[in-house]
């Protein structure tokens, strides 16, 4: 038996496939994390649309295809085309799960929800005849005994930079409007045991590690145990966290010498009143800088995920953020606030009547596919890309990644902020192009 995983692209105004020549980091794990599920006598192969052509005329028998939602309309078209040629399709992840019988339409089987305990089940149906349409998660799965990603399957040559994706929990306690992470992992954040993640860790081969977790100190305890267990293996890491960890100096500190060089915090707005408009409640603005300056001064570099258009926003915000970024020299992760289905945000905007578009393709985070409050869509857009290309020209991007070095690791230091200041400059092309794929 043959497997097929995909991971599909966006497709352009033409309906073609956008790709790169190389992606920045490989940050997904869960068809590496499938492939590990699947028996020993399976061939399974993992392509990433992005960056290399997919193979329509591969003899597999099996396609498992995971649906971001704006992939999904080429999701379907790579469906269709391997239904065509006699293999059966499998789709799951967030937009999926959310829109099954949209989905259907171009699959033989439909995973809803996290597909750890049921992807056995869907290889054995399949083997035997017995695929079904639909297969439910009915419950969050427990995350011991997950077998060990297939790693082999990441082909590194595809990024700029090497490094593993590792998962230490999945969920988040804390429910944002615009969120899609609570809706479908649950608002309960649950851990791996701490063993399972350092052997999956060993196993990657690698000393460069990023965490998907959506927020690595959910749980502190189990947080401090995981960079405790760490320190021995002498590794590189970045996750995602939030501000709360420059609070708690044991285990900030902790997480330095376990080897976390970029930590991504959850900035989102500097307008206060942006914040509580979509119920981010767990962040202070007025504890921004000094936060930063904690991970800062310790060698860590900070990105900053932040989204543009709440309703409370003035044109005179985007300067004050372009001042913010630039004089705090984090590394910023900039987006456009965008309506997922199956989000409280989604179902307020829609009940308000201001969702302009059912278009996935357009769901980037980088265009407005919704009715702002006091200016047009495209006013709002070009705000955004002003500010994305004035932060990443080649000046801000030397003085937030280079200052900072530590002369007493100086060959280490100087490349992860070599390397940090490659991909801010690809981020830099690409937003002069108009560029709306993934950065």
């Amino acid at each position: 038996m043959r497997l097929l995983l995909i991971l599909p692209t966006q497709p352009g105004d033409d309906g073609r496939p956008i790709r790169k020549k190389k992606a920045s980091v490989a940050l997904n794990l869960n068809l590496a994390l499938l492939a590990g599920y699947a028996p020993q006598d399976v061939e399974v192969r993992i392509v990433n649309d992005f960056v290399e052509e997919v193979d329509l005329d591969w003899p597999c028998d099996l396609v498992g295809i995971t649906t971001l939602i704006s992939c999904a309309p080429r999701a379907y078209q790579l469906g269709d085309e391997f239904r065509r040629r006699g293999a059966k399709v499998v789709m799951g992840g967030f937009h999926a799960s959310w829109f099954p019988e949209e989905a259907a339409r171009h699959c033989d089987a439909v995973v809803i929800g996290e597909a750890d305990e049921l992807w056995p089940q869907v290889i054995d149906d399949f083997r035997s005849g017995r695929l079904h349409s639909i297969y439910k998660a009915e419950e969050f799965p427990k995350l011991t005994g997950l077998p060990v990603p297939r790693y082999d399957l990441i082909n590194q040559k595809q990024y700029q930079v090497e490094v593993y994706p590792v998962e230490s929990s999945r969920g988040c306690p804390f429910s944002c409007e615009y969120c899609a992470v609570t809706k479908f992992h649950g608002g309960v954040h649950r851990l791996r045991p701490v063993g399972e993640v350092i052997r999956d860790i060993k196993a990657t081969g690698s000393r460069y590690i990023v965490f998907v977790d959506d927020n690595i100190i959910g749980n502190k305890e189990h947080a401090l145990e995981l960079f405790q267990a760490m320190i021995p293996l002498n590794i590189r890491w970045m996750a995602q966290s939030t501000m709360l960890m420059a609070d708690d100096q044991k285990l900030l500190d902790a997480a330095v010498r376990s080897g976390m060089r970029l930590a991504w915090v959850g900035v989102e707005s500097i307008d206060a009143q942006a914040l509580a408009e979509v119920h981010r409640k767990i962040n202070q603005v007025d504890e921004f800088e000094r936060r930063i300056r904690e991970f800062q001064k310790r060698g860590v570099l900070v990105g900053a995920n932040m989204m543009f258009g709440f309703d409370h926003e003035t044109r005179e915000h985007y300067e004050r953020t372009y001042e913010f970024v630039a004089r705090n020299r984090v590394i910023p992760f900039l987006y456009i606030l965008t309506p997922i289905p199956g989000t409280d945000l989604f179902t307020r905007l829609e009940k308000e009547g201001r969702i302009l578009t059912h278009d996935w393709a357009k769901y980037t985070s980088y265009q407005t596919v919704y009715q702002p409050k006091s200016w047009s869509p495209q006013e709002q857009d070009d705000m955004y890309f002003k500010m994305a290309v004035r932060l990443f020209n080649f000046k801000n991007n030397f003085l937030r990644t280079f200052p900072g070095i530590q002369l007493n690791n100086l060959k280490e230091s100087f490349f992860i902020r070599l390397a940090a200041f490659i991909i801010g400059m690809g981020v830099g092309h690409a937003l002069r192009c108009r560029n709306q794929t993934h950065w």
